[in-house]
């Protein structure tokens, strides 16, 4: 799929640039994640933002209740809000071994039946063929389904060697359009202090290390909500 300037940067201004509101929108100080023990405390500042994010969007488009849902992580604190009929643990690459569950890699993956609902985050960046495992996806979700990743834009490396990437907030726009999706909603979260503290420390501090602020040049994670089409 070929892409003009000008569309380019309609997807831009539509999807991935953000009013300055957007930036002070606080991190409240009660967390609603009960696997977490509702606390922030000891979680990567970058998720506090996108778990809030997360819970707004689906509210936003009435989709908290679905059928099917697929993810890839029991880790993921999204999870807790997606009231499911039926879930699917997937695990999307060969380095993860969990007892009793199916084992497939996301560049080829082809379940039994089609999901609803499709959430693997911080996971992009460990894919060696983003767009590959992407296209992949759109074919594993219902028409009228959705999907909902995170990934880092700064980061360590880390489980290396299964990690490849970073993407900005446009370039992972870019990517799930190529891939046939619809984008709905994307999300960014970073600051100076989160990304110096990474490279000195090698860790992923929480935001009572950083700070809550939001600072748009200084993105560390970004996060996309999109739909496949009808």
């Amino acid at each position: 799929m070929i892409f003009s300037e000008d569309k380019i940067e309609e997807i831009y201004n539509k999807f991935v640039k953000k009013d300055i509101s957007y930036f002070n929108e606080p991190i409240t100080d009660f967390c609603p994640v009960k696997k977490w023990n509702n606390s922030w405390r000891f979680k990567d500042a970058p998720r506090c933002k996108c778990v809030l994010d997360f819970i707004k969007w689906i509210n936003k488009y009435n989709i908290s209740n679905c059928d099917l849902l697929g993810y890839t992580s029991e880790h993921d604190p999204e999870i807790e809000f997606i009231n499911a009929k039926n879930k699917f643990l997937h695990l999307y690459c060969k380095t993860e071994k969990i007892e009793n569950k199916i084992h497939n890699d996301l560049h080829t993956f082809n379940p039994d039946k089609l999901y609803d609902f499709f959430i693997f985050n911080q996971t992009l960046e460990h894919l060696y063929n983003p767009l590959m495992a992407v296209k992949q996806i759109f074919k594993t979700i219902k028409p009228g389904g959705y999907v909902f990743t995170s990934v880092p834009t700064i980061n360590i490396p880390h489980d290396t060697p299964f990690n490849f990437y970073n993407h900005y907030p446009m370039g992972l726009a870019m990517l799930f359009i190529s891939a046939g999706f619809e984008i709905l909603e994307t999300g960014q979260w970073g600051n100076q202090n989160y990304i110096v503290k990474i490279f000195s420390t090698h860790g992923w501090p929480d935001i009572y290390q950083v700070g809550k602020h939001n600072e748009e040049k200084n993105v560390a994670q970004c996060w996309i909500l999109c739909k496949k089409p009808i």
